[in-house]
């Protein structure tokens, strides 16, 4: 095969190498060059001639005093003005967001290599070890089964399954996989030298580059490669190209395995390709760092020769394009990043002065997120995008910000220079003052296109190819000017800082006062309206409005409460207005407030700029808000409704604050959509259409468990132990870009209803858990909100106490059962005894009643009929004194019975102890033979005694029930009930007779009638409840209930 070799040591001229120089190479050539600067409206051309001129236009604002004042000619679109060639300086500093961690955050120092596994995991093999970072904090890794061999790591590979395979800087390479490690050393096959490189192959074939020679995995041993034993330096580094080609470089040549090829062939002994390799996006392969401290390249492929080429540069330890096709070197004063800008090659650095962790960077990786990794001697550092791109300036020291204007093309001008795009190289326009302190206070652009420009020393405006001074009011000479403002008409209005407001119309120049008490003051704001309407805002909430020749004042009455006025802007038909104390919208006759959720106030809004999608993006002391169309629209229509809202600061590349006084407006749309902010420290940019936005949800780890201060480790179903009071799980999101920002949820199943939100917490706190099986899922978001699905899942018991145990639960609850058991019938005891007691009390008093009646009244009352009866009995004939007497003693014999019926009712308890069901037999049994109707008597359960006087009371009232029933019922068969249960006694008398009317039930009885009051009298006194049931035709039943505590 031929080849083409090529030596460009000192500069690189290749069309196909449009990096590796910085912008003052780019700019400034050497003097045999033809080069020409040109600008226009459509931007900066170059054109050749015979030799450098030796002098070049310079721009001059209005604050140069050379230029001639007078009459403002018609103005012309702002151009690109030539510039004179600036002297050469230093790269500009990488505009991307840095971080660094150094041993004092808990880094690694001396990292040699670095891997990210497809988790997320940032593996760092250092000197000391080999370490993991989630973003947050730095993990020295132990396996769970197998030990390192030697703390020094010097290679890494993380392989999609989830292989991470390390090499010992002894001699060794072991594979980690799923916790457990696995060693190769010299009974496998490998050299004792320390592997340079492992890269596994399309093929799954394992590969490792090491002192000893170029080593394949074979089965379960390593075997070395053939062909490579006669050279001076082993393999130093391996790479597979796109194409499917293996490179193997050292110091004398490289070698290159073809796709089913069998063996390397090796390439002329020309190039020093020791050191990494790696290819670029035009499949180049480029190697750094060998021991002629340059670049060496091989040509991507193309018909013909294949071609090497040695590319001047100095020292490199490692080099990376990334996913942008961006070149990363890591050189001796510290990382370039090199791309290309309007065909232009651009180089930032940045240094261990700038902030670079340590002063010798050993390698770099481009993680699944885009970030760029660099390992130092003293630690990590992470270069990021972010969201908001700033202008590569140089620092500035004038007032609180740069001005800002929108130029065409989607360029801008910020104070002295003239930016063609994002991430191109700011073109400065004119020499600063001697002092180097900035004095442009203001930059406005009209609808014309012009760009007008004023400061310390006046104000000019941008005619073709240079500025030309505007003749200002004497009395405003040196005053910085605040704002500047033009109608369609050609009016001119200009506020300056201490000496007013003036508008020029028709030539001349007018003060415009619309507060007397301010006419020395200038305006912070003004802005034409496209319907003629000129607006002046001031401190103090005030605002002044010219239409048709008038100012209508507004302010506090209209509910202004904006502070100091910094910016009007026209959006969706009204007026919005940005000031110190806050963001308010005009309806036409008053101001309403936005306000944001939490409480957000919008507060130093200096810059108000609309999206292409309706978006408003406000620059405030607090960054830069973003509130969508929708939003907008429905705080528009609901007044006091809180807007959500997206809020980016300095960790999406915004550095410093937006300026509160001068330059305002502090935000302007360029015309190709993209929207400018400037602050305190820099001038951003956004695409809102193209925003960058982080897809790749967060994978989510559990790393420990911590119980009752005593830490565990993690593992699925682990079961904590008894008595577990407080309980913090411990998990980490890897999302490498902005950790600080991923935000967390979890719930714990059986214990939480919903999602907690953790914020940005690591850790989940639970007390008082008891005993059982629990769920615990966590979920995370990267910083763009985007939510990981499943998240971390553990399953976890806590083991009961001997009290938590089922068995002492049921033992408790038995005892608890018996004892209420064991209470309820002492109770129920009691209250026997209590009422046996109150009955028996009844009992002795009617049997002393009784005897009383007896010994006393019935005695008498037997010896006077005694004593009548020989009266009467003296008495001869039929004397009408003796029928008397005769009567008498009749009614006395009466009397007497009655006397014994009493006596005998009140011991009529002592005829029940042959049983109460055998006097209810006896008695009903009497009652069917005298009126022929069926009866019949059942006791069923276990009979049980009564107290006689009880027995007396019931027998009482079944026998009511049951002479009513013979007497009233017209029933052909009654019966009767005794059902004896567990808790009471139930006394049932039934018939199947005509029934009780409605309202005897109703009304509890007959008027002049007492059989049925009377049983329910009965059944009050003793405790015991009647129940009566009955329907036409269908009979009646009387259902008595006793307690079981009237139950002997």
């Amino acid at each position: 095969m031929d080849f083409l070799l090529t030596n460009e040591r000192d500069h690189a001229t290749s069309a196909r190498l449009p990096l590796g120089s910085d912008c003052s190479q780019a700019i400034a050539a050497p003097p045999h060059s033809r080069i020409m600067l040109a600008f226009s409206q459509r931007g900066i051309s170059m054109t050749a001639f015979r030799r450098w001129s030796g002098r070049a236009l310079a721009l001059v604002l209005a604050f140069a005093t050379a230029l001639p004042s007078g009459a403002a000619p018609a103005p012309t679109p702002s151009r690109p003005l030539p510039q004179p060639k600036p002297a050469p300086g230093p790269a500009p500093a990488i505009t991307m967001h840095h971080s660094s961690w150094t041993v004092r955050d808990g880094a690694p120092t001396i990292i040699f290599a670095m891997a990210q596994s497809p988790d997320g995991w940032l593996w760092l093999g250092a000197t000391t070890g080999l370490f993991r970072f989630d973003g947050v904090r730095f993990e020295r890794y132990a396996p769970r089964s197998g030990k390192l061999e030697s703390p020094g790591i010097s290679a890494l590979l993380a392989l999609p399954n989830g292989e991470v395979w390390i090499g010992y800087r002894r001699g060794g390479i072991g594979m980690l996989k799923e916790g457990a490690l696995r060693h190769y050393g010299a009974a496998e096959g490998l050299p004792l030298s320390s592997p340079h490189a492992i890269r596994r192959d399309r093929q799954g074939r394992m590969w490792a580059a090491t002192h000893g020679g170029l080593y394949r995995l074979a089965g379960e041993r390593w075997e070395k490669v053939p062909g490579f034993e006669k050279l001076a330096n082993q393999p130093q580094s391996i790479i597979e190209d796109s194409r499917g080609r293996l490179w193997v470089g050292n110091i004398d040549t490289a070698f290159v395995l073809e796709p089913g090829a069998s063996a390397f062939r090796r390439l002329p002994n020309v190039l020093d390709l020791s050191g990494n390799l790696i290819e670029a996006p035009d499949g180049a392969i480029w190697s750094n760092g060998g021991r002629n401290d340059s670049l060496e390249m091989i040509e991507p492929p193309a018909p013909g020769p294949l071609t090497l080429r040695r590319v001047g540069g100095q020292y490199s330890s490692h080099m990376l394009f990334d996913a942008e096709g961006e070149r990363w070197l890591l050189r001796r004063e510290g990382v370039e990043r090199s791309f290309s800008v309007d065909g232009n090659s651009v180089t930032q650095r940045l240094t261990p002065q700038q902030g670079l962790s340590g002063y010798i960077a050993f390698t770099a990786l481009e993680d699944r997120e885009g970030n760029i990794w660099v390992a130092s001697n003293s630690g990590l550092d992470r270069f990021r995008r972010t969201k908001l791109e700033a202008a590569a300036l140089p620092l500035y020291y004038g007032g609180e910000a740069r001005a800002l204007a929108a130029a065409d093309k989607g360029a801008v001008w910020t104070d002295g220079f003239f930016v063609p795009g994002p991430r191109s190289v700011p073109i400065p326009s004119a020499e600063m003052p001697s002092n180097g302190l900035a004095e442009l206070t203001c930059l406005y652009r009209d609808d014309d296109g012009i760009i007008w420009a004023g400061g310390h020393r006046g104000v000019s405006w941008l005619d073709g190819d240079s500025f030309s001074k505007l003749a200002t009011p004497p009395d405003t000479d040196g005053r910085p000017v605040h704002a500047i403002a033009r109608e369609a008409d050609g009016t001119m209005w200009i506020s300056f800082n201490g000496g007013g407001t003036y508008e020029r119309r028709d030539g001349e120049w007018r003060k415009a006062v619309p507060y007397a008490d301010y006419a020395s003051r200038g305006a912070l704001s003004i802005a034409a309206m496209p319907d003629g309407q000129v607006w002046l805002g001031y401190i103090g909430d005030r605002v002044a409005v010219r239409e048709q020749g008038k100012f209508r004042l507004l302010g506090a009455a209209e509910g202004l409460q904006v502070g100091a006025v910094f910016q009007f802007y026209r959006h969706a038909g009204r007026i919005w207005v940005g000031g110190d104390s806050g963001v308010a919208h005009f309806d036409g006759k008053r101001f309403h407030p936005l306000l944001g959720a939490d409480g957000e106030k919008f507060m130093g809004v200096s810059g108000i700029v609309a999206s292409a999608s309706g978006q408003l993006w406000l620059n405030g002391s607090e960054g830069i808000s973003v509130v969508e169309a929708a939003e907008l629209k429905r705080a528009v229509a609901e007044p006091g409704y809180r807007v959500r809202f997206v809020r980016y600061d300095q960790e999406d590349g915004l550095t410093g604050t937006a300026p509160q006084m001068v330059p305002t407006p502090s935000a302007v749309a360029a015309s190709d959509g993209r929207l400018w902010f400037t602050t305190a420290n820099s001038v951003v940019s956004v695409d809102p259409a193209r925003l960058r936005r982080n897809l790749l949800a967060p994978h989510v780890e559990l790393r420990g468990a911590s119980v009752d201060g005593r830490h565990l480790p993690v593992r699925d179903g682990m079961r904590l132990p008894a008595g577990t009071q407080r309980l913090q799980l411990d998990y980490t999101a890897l999302s490498l870009s902005m950790p600080e920002r991923v935000g967390f949820r979890f719930r714990l199943d059986g214990q939480d209803a919903g999602w907690s939100d953790a914020g940005t917490r690591r850790s989940a706190f639970f007390t008082g858990l008891g005993p059982g099986n629990y769920r615990f899922q966590v979920q995370a978001s990267n910083e763009d909100g985007v939510w990981s699905e499943t998240g971390a899942v553990l399953a976890f018991s806590i083991a009961p106490t001997v009290t938590e145990t089922v068995w002492f639960r049921a033992a408790c609850v038995l005892i608890a059962v018996l004892l209420l058991w064991g209470l309820y019938r002492w109770r129920m005891r009691r209250l026997a005894a209590r009422i046996q007691g109150r009955l028996q009390v009844q009992v002795d008093e009617r049997e002393r009643i009784a005897r009383e009646l007896h010994d006393t009244l019935l005695q008498g009352v037997q010896a006077l009929i005694l004593r009548f009866h020989t009266a009467a009995a003296r008495i001869v004939g039929q004397e009408p004194v003796k029928q008397l007497m005769d009567s008498a003693l009749d009614q006395a014999e009466l009397m007497l019975q009655e006397g014994r019926d009493q006596v005998q009712d009140l011991r009529a308890h002592d005829h029940f102890q042959a049983g109460l069901a055998r006097m209810l037999e006896r008695e009903g049994q009497r009652m069917s033979a005298e009126r022929g109707v069926q009866f019949a008597l059942r006791e069923s359960g276990r009979i049980r005694a009564l107290p006689p006087l009880v027995a007396h009371e019931v027998y009482r009232i079944a026998n009511e029930a049951m002479l009513n029933a013979f007497q009233h019922a017209k029933a052909s068969k009654i019966e009767v009930e005794l059902l004896f249960e567990r808790k009471d006694l139930t006394v049932v008398v039934r018939d199947n007779g005509c029934g009780l009317p409605a309202e005897v039930l109703r009304d509890g009885g007959v008027p002049g009638h007492w059989g049925l009051p009377g049983i329910g009298e009965r059944a009050e006194r003793l405790g015991a409840s009647v129940r009566w049931t009955s329907a036409p035709g269908q009979g009646s039943e009387m259902r008595l209930r006793l307690p079981g505590t009237l139950l002997m």
